[in-house]
């Protein structure tokens, strides 16, 4: 104190001069709008730069981290009961209690309602739109680098403005469009728009970007966006509005859209296929990844497997991520989400995302090879506790997706020779000691019997030192695995599903090692999925409505834990799914071996009920936050039931 009193006197008495010694510049610390738009590095950074508080920071939210939507609807259970996520599950979701994402695709970034995200982010964007013409950002043909920078960059705003539409669609149905910045001197309470007239501000704000983007970046930033992300998100945008929830454009008598299981206006799938079609045939880059390694471990130096394909292949190598968070831009989101995921029992692990054994029953039994891949030829069956062979060996022979996905009893893991692991979630049986992860006397402890591993390489085994791997991974968006089963969706409800598309055949894509096919109908495309990990196709000469379940089962399996079935069961209208209990597993141990400490060599499995749920039809549409319809004193109605 001594010390600093004296470095003050010191300052106090230096001689005066233009700018005093550390005080900020400017003055406030921030630069004045004139500054930002006349230095190019400054006007181009708002929009370009992925990380920092720029447009990407309103982007991407973490699909992981404490909480996952996967923990509101029937995938997974969030191990600790007072977290936010469980309000949607127990009834007391409301106005005043939303529940909020994490965006920018690092963890340590903002946690914000769709909402209030959605308004900061596209305000920023207004502002570089407005602003763009008399900045020197311009298209330099002398430059090859910025040849057609101002095109790409106008391009690159009107996509993330679209996105952040479309964040508020999908989640509140209707809101209010802004495409300029406003002013504090004129009328700041604007309503609400119909769904029709915000369905279509996406849409043409899509249509201008698309020709404005090119489909691959010639600098390093492959991630950024791109024309065939633009078209994506328009396809999927159409893919909403044609969706059973949002069909009936008068709210007041549809407040809640169609029936489930509805065609509506074909018109609308009509779109959905063009669109789908454009952006797998115009664009030559992306599509699917093989797989050509079936066996554990699974982890991000496994050049074959699922995980390092999808996730740990970087650019130019990675053709499936369409749109996601780059390797190198990310410096923990990947390390928080392994920590976060790994069973409770390990040091440092959380294990808070606990799938259900409704997910589990749905990956289908079908006979594997030594590999692990499927026999060529055998048949796919549902899964059947009242079949004594499955109940029998619950985790045998199922889908290779289930091994990729989920973790569960006598799962061994671990790629270190040294140090590896089983994970044990069974019941205890005196005088025998408690299963190390389902141990009951720790509040973390699984509470369905399973832990979600899918993106989490076996490199990460514990919080300690050289028992981990920090390594930073491709957290995807959308891939072009959902493209080919958007097209198959809309094919079906538009067609059929064995009708062959009018424009012809999709062009090559890739299943197994070099093999490829041009698929031309719904079940053809959904099967290019299927094949890909080496599943028996779905069979010709099923009707619209039972390959339309298939469809559904596919979308379950293929993306589980990546952000998707919360939104699928809402577009389809399928509340009763939200409505039924979860459930998890018994696993009793009757037989055990003589090692060291002894570990259980036979098992019996019950089904258990693990939590009741909740469900009305107001929670097909989020709630506006309370603060929000303050602020608009009246002018915005909050949505039905709230």
């Amino acid at each position: 104190m001594k010390y600093a009193g004296l470095l003050v006197i010191w300052l106090l008495t230096i001689p005066g001069c233009e700018r005093p010694f550390l005080e900020p510049w400017p003055p406030d610390g921030a630069r004045t709008p004139k500054e930002i738009w006349s230095f190019y590095d400054f006007a181009r950074g708002i929009l370009w730069y992925p990380i920092g508080d720029n447009m990407y920071s309103y982007l991407l939210y973490s699909m992981t981290g404490p909480a996952m939507l996967a923990s509101a609807c029937d995938e997974a259970e969030h191990t600790e009961p007072m977290a936010t996520i469980q309000s949607i599950n127990d009834g007391s979701w409301s106005p005043s209690r939303s529940v909020d994402s994490r965006y920018g695709g690092s963890y340590t970034n903002s946690v914000r309602s769709p909402w209030y995200n959605s308004y900061l982010g596209m305000r920023k964007v207004n502002i570089f739109l407005q602003n763009l013409d008399t900045s020197p950002i311009i298209n330099d043909p002398s430059n090859p680098l910025r040849a057609n920078e101002k095109d790409i960059l106008k391009g690159t705003a009107l996509f993330l403005r679209a996105f952040l539409k479309f964040e508020l669609f999908r989640a509140y149905g209707t809101y209010v469009i802004l495409d300029r910045p406003l002013n504090l001197d004129e009328e700041l309470k604007l309503p609400r728009s119909t769904m029709q007239e915000c369905y279509q501000s996406i849409i043409d704000d899509l249509d201008e970007a698309i020709p404005l983007l090119p489909y691959i970046h010639i600098d390093p930033n492959w991630y950024l966006p791109t024309r065939t992300n633009a078209q994506l998100q328009k396809t999927v945008t159409q893919l909403y509005y044609a969706s059973p929830l949002f069909q009936g454009e008068d709210r007041e008598t549809y407040p809640y859209g169609l029936e489930k299981n509805t065609v509506g206006d074909v018109d609308r799938w009509l779109d959905v296929v063009e669109s789908a079609r454009a952006t797998i045939q115009e664009n030559t880059f992306h599509n699917l990844m093989t797989i050509s390694t079936y066996s554990r471990p699974f982890a991000h130096n496994v050049s074959g497997c699922y995980l390092y394909r999808l996730t740990a292949t970087n650019y130019p190598d990675q053709v499936e991520t369409i749109l996601g968070t780059s390797r190198r831009s990310l410096s923990n989101h990947s390390y928080y989400n392994q920590r976060y995921s790994i069973p409770d029992g390990e040091e440092g692990g959380s294990g808070l995302t606990n799938p259900t054994q409704d997910m589990v029953d749905a990956y289908e039994v079908v006979s594997l090879q030594s590999s692990g891949k499927p026999v060529v030829g055998a048949e796919a069956v549902p899964f059947d506790w009242s079949n004594p062979t499955h109940a029998a060996n619950p985790y045998a022979n199922r889908d290779p997706r289930f091994y990729f996905t989920i973790s569960y009893n006598g799962t061994l893991w671990g790629t270190s020779t040294s140090y590896r692991y089983y994970i044990d979630t069974y019941e205890t049986v005196a005088p025998y000691a408690p299963a190390k992860h389902r141990d009951y006397s720790r509040p973390n402890h699984t509470k369905t019997g399973y832990y979600y591993r899918k993106w989490i390489s076996e490199s990460f085994m514990q919080y300690i030192s050289g028992h981990y791997t920090n390594y930073n991974y491709i957290t995807p968006f959308y891939r072009f695995a959902e493209l080919l089963l958007i097209y198959a969706e809309a094919m079906n409800e538009a067609y059929g599903p064995d009708v062959v598309d009018p424009d012809g055949p999709l062009r090559a894509i890739n299943v197994v090692g070099s093999t490829t096919r041009t698929p031309s109908t719904a079940r053809e495309a959904l099967n290019c999925v299927r094949e890909r990990v080496g599943m028996p196709p779905v069979p010709a000469g099923l009707t619209q409505d039972e390959f339309r379940e298939k469809l559904k089962h596919e979308r379950r399996i293929e993306l589980a834990f990546e952000d998707k079935r919360f939104w699928d069961l809402r577009r389809w209208k399928m509340g009763d799914v939200f409505d039924a209990p979860i459930h998890g597993i018994k696993i009793t141990p009757t037989a055990w071996n003589t090692s060291d400490p002894p570990r259980p060599t036979a098992f019996t499995y019950e089904k258990v009920e693990v939590e009741d749920r909740f469900w009305n039809d107001r929670m097909y549409w989020h709630p506006i936050p309370y603060q929000e319809l303050v602020k608009y004193e009246g002018v915005i109605k909050q949505n039905p039931g709230w």
